[in-house]
Protein backbone atom coordinates (compact mmCIF):
# COMPACT_ATOMS: atom_id res chain seq x y z
CA UNK A 1 0.00 0.00 0.00
CA UNK A 2 2.86 2.33 0.81
CA UNK A 3 4.52 1.65 -2.67
CA UNK A 4 1.16 3.43 -4.81
CA UNK A 5 1.58 6.39 -2.44
CA UNK A 6 5.00 6.95 -3.17
CA UNK A 7 4.95 6.62 -6.58
CA UNK A 8 2.21 9.15 -6.83
CA UNK A 9 4.14 11.61 -4.99
CA UNK A 10 7.03 11.64 -6.83
CA UNK A 11 4.70 11.26 -10.03
CA UNK A 12 3.75 14.56 -8.84
CA UNK A 13 6.27 16.44 -7.57
CA UNK A 14 7.94 15.43 -11.58
CA UNK A 15 4.35 16.79 -12.84
CA UNK A 16 5.20 20.01 -10.46
CA UNK A 17 9.07 20.55 -11.67
CA UNK A 18 8.20 19.71 -15.34
CA UNK A 19 4.87 22.43 -15.38
CA UNK A 20 5.88 24.76 -13.17
CA UNK A 21 9.64 26.24 -11.95
CA UNK A 22 12.92 25.76 -12.70
CA UNK A 23 14.45 24.04 -13.60
CA UNK A 24 12.62 22.63 -16.47
CA UNK A 25 12.83 19.11 -18.33
CA UNK A 26 14.73 19.21 -21.36
CA UNK A 27 13.73 15.60 -22.16
CA UNK A 28 13.84 12.43 -19.87
CA UNK A 29 13.28 8.92 -20.74
CA UNK A 30 13.86 5.79 -18.31
CA UNK A 31 17.31 5.67 -18.83
CA UNK A 32 17.75 9.78 -17.85
CA UNK A 33 16.79 13.41 -17.58
CA UNK A 34 18.17 16.46 -18.83
CA UNK A 35 17.09 19.68 -17.20
CA UNK A 36 17.49 23.18 -17.86
CA UNK A 37 17.58 26.38 -15.04
CA UNK A 38 19.18 29.54 -13.77
CA UNK A 39 22.28 29.16 -11.27
CA UNK A 40 21.73 32.83 -10.08
CA UNK A 41 18.44 31.96 -8.61
CA UNK A 42 17.85 27.71 -8.36
CA UNK A 43 20.99 26.15 -7.23
CA UNK A 44 22.13 22.57 -8.74
CA UNK A 45 20.89 20.96 -5.46
CA UNK A 46 17.37 21.39 -6.85
CA UNK A 47 18.52 20.04 -9.91
CA UNK A 48 19.99 17.19 -8.65
CA UNK A 49 16.51 16.62 -6.41
CA UNK A 50 14.43 16.84 -9.63
CA UNK A 51 16.63 14.21 -11.42
CA UNK A 52 16.81 11.62 -8.32
CA UNK A 53 12.88 11.49 -8.28
CA UNK A 54 12.63 11.64 -12.03
CA UNK A 55 15.41 7.82 -11.72
CA UNK A 56 13.67 6.72 -8.22
CA UNK A 57 10.63 6.85 -10.19
CA UNK A 58 11.70 3.83 -11.79
CA UNK A 59 13.12 1.84 -9.27
CA UNK A 60 16.94 3.54 -10.38
CA UNK A 61 18.91 6.07 -9.00
CA UNK A 62 20.39 9.93 -10.66
CA UNK A 63 24.42 9.80 -11.80
CA UNK A 64 24.88 12.98 -13.23
CA UNK A 65 27.24 13.01 -16.25
CA UNK A 66 27.65 16.73 -17.21
CA UNK A 67 26.60 20.05 -16.18
CA UNK A 68 26.90 22.36 -19.10
CA UNK A 69 26.48 26.79 -19.80
CA UNK A 70 23.97 27.76 -22.37
CA UNK A 71 24.03 30.87 -22.33
CA UNK A 72 23.46 32.21 -18.53
CA UNK A 73 21.55 28.67 -18.18
CA UNK A 74 22.55 26.12 -16.67
CA UNK A 75 22.30 22.57 -18.09
CA UNK A 76 22.29 19.36 -16.12
CA UNK A 77 22.35 15.68 -17.90
CA UNK A 78 21.55 12.60 -15.75
CA UNK A 79 21.67 9.17 -16.21
CA UNK A 80 19.27 6.24 -14.26
CA UNK A 81 21.85 3.61 -13.38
Amino acid sequence: MEAPLQAAGIAMLLCMAACGGPPWTLNQSPDGITLRWYPDSTPDAAADSVAQAHCQSWGKNAELISYDQDGSAQLGRYRCR
